[in-house]
């Protein structure tokens, strides 16, 4: 394990503020763009993600591709964004990297994930305080993308 050799990004080290993080492999030209609150932590957990990817059973990157930490590079632009613009400006990256050649890997992660209960679009936040669910929301998050149903997650129905 080379942890000698830091995962090579820009800026260094990383803020601490919200940021889009660009994930880049350019020999297999693959890229991996999503929107944190942390630019620090997250880059920590994405260089742990490339170093420990073949100890795990679980990557929490699908389409990882093949390399070493020296092959990745990590970029950290709109620093100070906020969470309502996050999404938009993902996309809109991802666009722009895709017209120039690169594969996106990784999946979706949402800024503000939207849900809908009883016909109503609102965020997980918003429906757990409205329907006073006392389950944490890593728990309720992670139960609707096993697959679970949103009332079920959320509690409101028994899961059968």
């Amino acid at each position: 394990m080379a942890y000698d050799t830091p995962l090579k990004s820009d800026p260094t080290p990383m803020p601490l503020k919200p940021a889009i993080l660009i994930l880049t492999h350019k020999r297999k030209r693959a890229v991996f763009i999503s929107y944190t609150t942390n630019a620090r932590g997250r880059a920590a957990v994405l260089a742990s993600m490339v170093r420990h990817r073949k100890k795990t059973k679980r990557n929490h990157l699908r389409d990882l591709p093949e390399g070493d930490i020296k092959d990745f590079e990590l970029m950290a632009v709109n620093i100070g964004l906020e969470k309502s613009k996050g999404d938009a400006m993902v996309e809109r990256y991802q666009r722009k990297f895709t017209k120039s050649g690169f594969k996106l890997f990784g999946g979706p992660r949402s800024a503000v994930p939207l849900i809908a209960v009883n016909g109503k679009r609102m965020t997980l936040v918003e429906a757990m305080a409205t329907h006073k669910v006392k389950e944490n929301y890593q728990t309720v998050y992670r139960r609707i993308q096993r697959g679970w149903s949103v009332k079920q997650a959320l509690g409101l129905e028994d899961r059968k």
